[in-house]
């Protein structure tokens, strides 16, 4: 229900391939509801013969169609209430710095960008243009995961110690292929550093650090990183990761993922406290299992969890419901942070060719990575910390300060091999 005092937000999207289908998909559930009006497009020229139909029907309804985002901005800067950005990470952050110094509000997709000094730079663009900038990281956009953080921060489950997370999410060579960037540390002079933490599984650092953050709408501060980097895939980047994070708040954030498994398992989360362990399954649904003899509580069932959109958590907020779930830049920095700090920790290392095989969809992937990313999450360690014999610890990274990638200086907290 719309509130009282809200407006109806002129929106615009950038681009039509891609993961676009699914914020024009979402703007239009907004139209057809009466919360939003699709005011303009941007149609690239190489998009407009495959996307000829749905243009001309966008046409024929009155929305206005540029060639780019510099003709948009020019034409419509003044009548939009918000633009929304899912392009590839390349662009994040000259895209949303040009829409914030237009005055306008913009939507960005996960993740923020791909390294920390693009995030500080889109924040210090946000701020001068005193506008929103907001982050497409599904999970916040639930309510139930704001129901979950209330819960941890009112101390029934006693201090927050861990929060823990892994995904099997095996990806062919066609993932690899779909544009110039993927599987790539930078495209030019842009940094990417694609992988499953900083791409695919972006979104699940970016809920680890939100629940370890000390106050409701606030993430975790990551203070220091030690992380593991492997690749079984033809790539310059790391296909699989393991990584273990020192927060200023005390709570440890870990996290596990590899494209390279030999099957798929959905994300599943952990929170680890004083008194429980409060397990989040694949569907979001919650389960506290409790450390003394109570029996396990079902906090959050699947069929409460409501699937929700970034497009329409953002519209809603623009358009003045203050009360909206929405990923402001700020919270989706951590995970930037993490990602930028796992690959001064480790070089990216070649997985052993001998343990190769199929995976789904012809694959390639790794004899028992499966096992070992759930064992990893399970116990919260990195590979190397299983005594795998492909696995080999990175160095531990200072984060206190860290603004820019890559400090091509020592920030080693031991005696361990420098980064890379």
């Amino acid at each position: 229900m719309t509130p009282s005092n809200s407006t109806i937000p002129s929106v615009a999207i950038v681009g039509m391939g891609g993961y676009a289908n699914h914020h024009r998909n979402a703007l239009r559930r907004a139209v057809d509801g009466g919360r939003a009006v699709h005011a303009a497009q941007v149609a690239l020229p190489s998009d407009l013969e495959a996307f000829a139909d749905e243009l001309r029907e966008m046409h024929e309804a009155g929305i206005a169609i540029y060639d780019s985002l510099r003709e948009l901005l020019a034409a419509e800067r003044s009548k939009l209430d918000l633009v929304t950005v899912p392009t590839g990470i390349p662009l994040h952050r000259v895209m949303t710095t040009a829409i914030l110094e237009a005055g306008c509000n913009v939507l960005v997709e996960k993740p923020a960008a791909g390294c920390i000094q693009d995030v500080d730079a889109m924040i210090r663009a946000r701020d001068a243009a005193r506008r929103h900038a907001f982050v497409g990281f599904q999970h916040i956009y639930r309510a139930a995961a704001h129901e979950l953080k209330a819960e941890l921060l009112s101390g029934r489950f006693g201090t927050v110690e861990r929060v823990r997370g892994f995904s099997c999410w095996p990806r062919p060579a066609t993932y690899y292929e779909r544009n110039g960037w993927a599987g790539e540390l930078a495209a030019g002079d842009t940094w990417v550093l694609d992988g499953p933490h900083n791409n695919a599984n972006a979104h699940s650092v970016n809920f680890l650090c939100f629940l370890a953050g000390s106050t409701a709408s606030a993430s975790a501060l990551p203070v220091s990183i030690r992380a593991e980097l492997y690749r079984a895939k033809p790539i310059r980047t790391a296909d699989t990761v393991s990584m273990r994070v020192q927060t200023a708040e005390g709570v440890e954030v870990c996290f596990v993922a590899s494209h390279s498994t030999e099957e798929n398992v959905n994300p599943r989360f952990a929170v680890d406290t004083e008194y429980a362990v409060l397990e989040i399954g694949d569907d979001a649904a919650v389960t506290a299992a409790w450390r003394d003899e109570r029996p396990d509580e079902e906090l959050t069932s699947a069929a409460q969890v409501l699937e929700a959109s970034s497009v329409e958590g953002a519209i809603a907020r623009v358009g003045g419901d203050a009360s909206a779930p929405v990923c402001e830049l700020d919270v989706a920095r951590a995970q930037t942070l993490c990602a930028s700090g796992s690959f001064e920790s480790s070089p990216i290392h070649e997985l052993p060719a001998m343990l190769q095989v199929e995976g789904p969809g012809g694959a390639v992937a790794i004899d028992g990575m499966s096992a070992a990313v759930q064992a990893a999450f399970a116990e919260g360690k990195n590979f190397g910390d299983l005594g795998l014999d492909w696995a080999t610890a990175g160095a531990e990274i200072d984060l206190v300060g860290y603004d820019y990638f890559p400090t091509f200086r020592s920030q080693r907290i031991g005696n361990d091999a420098p980064p890379r």
